[in-house]
């Protein structure tokens, strides 16, 4: 199992190259990384590594604002720590992402699995999400959530149950939810403002609606 630990790198324009190699490379299945950092600061290593990878990302940070948390998810972090932290509480932050991670990459299957609503097009053998036949990058979180939704076409989830079937936990910072559902809206809808199939139910959660 390979975690990269970028605390200790110094970033620069010609090191984000050879990150992208590095991890093109390797077989490195999470990244833990750190807002604080000289040169480069972790919030655009984090926005480098998503132009190529789909790696599970935990940033760590003195910051502690609900906003700085936002920011880190926006950008493409998949959880977030805030310093002083439980080196307990770290590990089991990284075997749970590490865990989602390999069950998004696993593909051991015997048949096609193929949900088209509308555009949309999720395909689970392949772990693959496409929109007018154009492949989409997501993350492992954003693929689970998806997966979940389309599954259940028309079917509203309260914020909770999304969290708690995607994440697998119980539901101490759904807000996390709303983040990721922004940015999965960025990715499959025309206008994200105005939604075609990711939809909110308000006061009660999301749904992706089959028409």
């Amino acid at each position: 199992m390979s975690i990269l630990n970028l605390n200790t790198f110094y970033f620069c324009s010609l090191f984000c190259e050879k990150m992208q190699k590095f991890l093109q490379s390797y077989n490195i299945h999470l990244i833990i990384m750190d807002i604080m950092m000289p040169v480069l600061d972790g919030a655009c290593a984090t926005m480098k590594i998503r132009e190529k990878s789909t790696v599970p990302i935990i940033m760590l940070s003195a910051k502690s604002e609900d906003m700085d948390k936002i920011l880190g998810l926006n950008i493409g972090a998949d959880d977030y720590v805030t310093k002083p932290f439980n080196p307990l509480e770290l590990i089991a932050r990284v075997n749970s992402n590490i865990r989602r991670y390999m069950s998004y990459s696993s593909i051991v299957t015997k048949k096609e699995n193929v949900i088209t609503i509308g555009s949309i097009e999720l395909n689970d053998d392949s772990k693959e999400v496409s929109v007018d036949g154009e492949s989409i990058k997501t993350t492992p979180l954003e693929y689970k959530i998806l997966h979940l939704l389309m599954s259940n076409p028309n079917k509203v989830f309260s914020i909770q149950e999304i969290y708690e079937k995607v994440w697998e936990e119980p539901a101490y910072n759904a807000d996390t939810v709303t983040v990721h559902i922004r940015r999965i809206r960025e990715k499959i809808e025309i206008d994200p403002k105005n939604p075609k199939y990711l939809k909110v139910v308000w006061g009660i959660g999301y749904k992706f609606e089959k028409q």
